[in-house]
């Protein structure tokens, strides 16, 4: 069963300002999320409430739902967790 994919504003920004290839690995993976929409891996606290994923040096921090999975944020390990904590 295939769940929903839904994307916050920081998401979408990067699916927009990234490159093809990385866009579509991103994609890709979240396309597998959305068969089996489990977490993966929880993040630290204050973040326990999101779960990441990885797509090469990239990191995907999302929420699941009840057949839903909301994409918080996708960026750089470097810079991914800072972004996160600043935004709480």
């Amino acid at each position: 069963m295939r769940c929903s994919i839904e994307y916050r504003r920081k998401a979408k920004k990067f699916l927009e300002n990234h490159p093809r290839d990385i866009v579509a690995r991103v994609e890709t993976r979240l396309e597998e999320l959305s068969q089996h929409p489990i977490c993966e891996e929880k993040l630290e606290p204050p973040l326990q409430e999101l779960c990441k994923t990885r797509v090469g040096s990239y990191r995907i921090a999302y929420l699941t739902k009840p057949c839903s999975i909301i994409v918080v944020a996708i960026d750089k390990r470097e810079r991914i967790y800072d972004e996160l904590r600043h935004s709480q």
